[in-house]
């Protein structure tokens, strides 16, 4: 009942935005507009004040970063050698690799953190500046590597989305705040609160709207293949990582939450970016959010005390 009470209103948000979406209750324009908003505005806004709030006790961030930067190297690495034992065509291959490796952290990954009981949320949102210049910088190495684009054009498209993630700005703002315990005028921390809650429900409405729009089509058997990676063997990956470094319980719990999340659905902008292959992007995101609905309750039901 504990795993239900955690996971039903995160999924039936997502159910909710697909049927918006679906029955046109959304007008042309709403669902783009909204997700900007939720992810310029309200995911950097719920960052920020979560860091400025936070208890300043000990914070014991460097195993949990270890943890999932080794994981998802290791993932990474694995699912790229996987695509081509599998079959995956010359060209695909860094397609299918970072639709099995890169999680929807902030999307789905941070609301079941934030909603789960006893876990250290300011350490797991301390990981996520790092964690995403990782996902970045291996997503693009590897679509370009496929696509056998030189050194030069890695670095520059790694720069270029690094710089503008939000997510990345917010928590590096929200981690200097922390950690020099700048206290912010109350009428602006009030206001951040407040847009911070539009945060999470909005996040999960606009997955729920971009999975209607997200086409499902292509070799259906490598995108299964790409999902079943990412919500199965990569959270096991993560937790072999976790057990030889000695990660405490309730770290472990976020490693194999947020390894456990599904396909991020920004995986699917940048395939279309870098000339992947979309039909296998776009099915990897979809497969990948229904089967996690199943891998988050195993996570929830194997670490939840």
């Amino acid at each position: 009942m504990e795993i239900f009470t955690i996971l039903a209103p995160i999924f039936l948000l997502i159910a909710l935005g697909s049927a918006l979406q679906r029955t046109g209750f959304f007008g042309a324009g709403f669902l783009s507009g909204a997700n900007k908003l939720t992810y310029w505005v309200g995911l950097p806004s719920l960052i920020v004040i979560s860091l400025i709030k936070a208890d300043h006790s000990t914070v014991a961030v460097g195993g949990l970063l270890l943890t999932l930067v080794v994981g998802t190297l290791l993932s990474a690495g694995i699912s790229w050698v996987t695509a081509r034992a599998i079959g995956v065509k010359q060209g695909v291959e860094g397609t299918w690799a970072q639709s099995a490796f890169r999680g929807n952290l902030v999307f789905v990954g941070l609301p079941v953190i934030l909603t789960t009981p006893g876990l250290p949320v300011t350490a797991a949102i301390l990981t996520l500046a790092p964690l995403l210049v990782v996902y970045n910088g291996l997503s693009v190495s590897l679509l370009l590597l496929s696509r056998h684009r030189g050194a030069d054009g890695v670095s520059r498209m790694v720069a270029k989305e690094i710089a503008r993630n939000p997510i990345v700005v917010a928590s590096v703002a929200g981690a200097v705040a922390y950690l020099l315990n700048i206290s912010v005028w109350v009428p602006v921390s009030r206001s951040i609160e407040l847009v911070s809650r539009m945060a999470v429900p909005l996040a999960l409405i606009c997955i729920g709207g971009a999975l209607v729009n997200t086409p499902f089509r292509g070799n259906r058997r490598i995108a299964v293949c790409a999902a079943l990676f990412k919500t199965a063997v990569s959270p096991l990956i993560g937790y072999g990582v976790g057990w030889l470094i000695g990660l405490g319980t309730p770290e472990m719990r976020v490693v194999l939450i947020l390894m456990a999340s599904p396909t991020a659905a920004a995986s699917y902008t940048m395939v279309r970016e870098l000339g992947g292959d979309e039909n296998v992007a776009a099915s990897s995101i979809v497969m990948s959010t229904l089967f996690s609905m199943a891998s988050l309750s195993i996570v929830l039901a194997a670490t939840l005390e």
